[in-house]
């Protein structure tokens, strides 16, 4: 990127910080498995980046403690104000963690809940893969991001999302691809979908789902696969 030639702002980077301990939702992870520092996190992120600022910086896991995830939070925060961050977030935090987050009188509301989002992998409210996640960041003014849009967490992952019949049958009404099927039913419902790709045809396909629009009877159907 520094030898592109391109600027700097022209760019948009995002980097996250875990908030430990957090075994109800990393599943005691390597990452999440002792008591971390927020700020000495923050500052290896800078220093392995080279950066002197990002974008958005999102807080990867809730804590299984509220307090402790309002601590991380608060070290975020302060990263606006001091021109580091654009914008702060979090990430996997359920309907349940945003409101008990944004019940703590903040002084930067998350821009931002990430979350895994996709046909067939939408009925899981642990880590906010739910449709209550993504209705609670709309009435927060949150934008609702969705990781592995193509179902990589659905069960069955990405190949059962886009060998679905339905999915397929759709596709071809629109002479759409099945994951251009897919994520048109991510981004059709407000949500920002997050995908990536080594091949540049598939990334040129992924970018090439707002010429058309699934029906409501289409956006259903969909929404019933499980």
């Amino acid at each position: 990127m520094r030898n592109s030639g391109i600027p700097r702002e022209e760019f948009f980077v995002t980097t996250k910080i875990p908030c430990c301990p957090g075994n109800q939702f990393a599943n005691g992870s390597a990452n999440c498995n002792y008591r971390r520092n927020a700020t000495a996190d923050i500052a290896h992120d800078f220093k392995v980046l080279g950066l002197d600022y990002v974008d958005l910086m999102l807080m990867h896991w809730p804590c299984d403690d509220p307090t402790e995830t309002l601590a991380v939070y608060r070290a975020m925060e302060s990263l606006v104000s001091e021109g580091k961050a654009k914008a702060v977030g979090v990430s996997n935090f359920n309907s349940s963690a945003l409101a008990t987050l944004l019940d703590s009188d903040l002084k930067v509301t998350p821009a931002v809940d990430q979350c895994a989002y996709s046909i067939a992998g939408h009925f899981e409210p642990r880590w906010g893969r739910d449709d209550a996640s993504r209705e609670a960041c709309v009435a927060a003014n949150c934008t609702f991001m969705a990781y592995s849009p193509l179902g990589g967490w659905a069960l069955g992952g990405t190949g059962r999302v886009l060998n679905d019949p339905t999915v397929k049958s759709i596709g071809a009404a629109h002479n759409k691809s099945a994951a251009q099927v897919a994520l048109r039913w991510v981004v059709q419902q407000g949500v920002v979908a997050v995908t990536s790709s080594d091949n540049a045809e598939y990334i040129a396909e992924d970018l090439d789902i707002f010429d058309f629009a699934l029906s409501s009877a289409e956006m259903d159907a969909l929404s019933k696969i499980r």
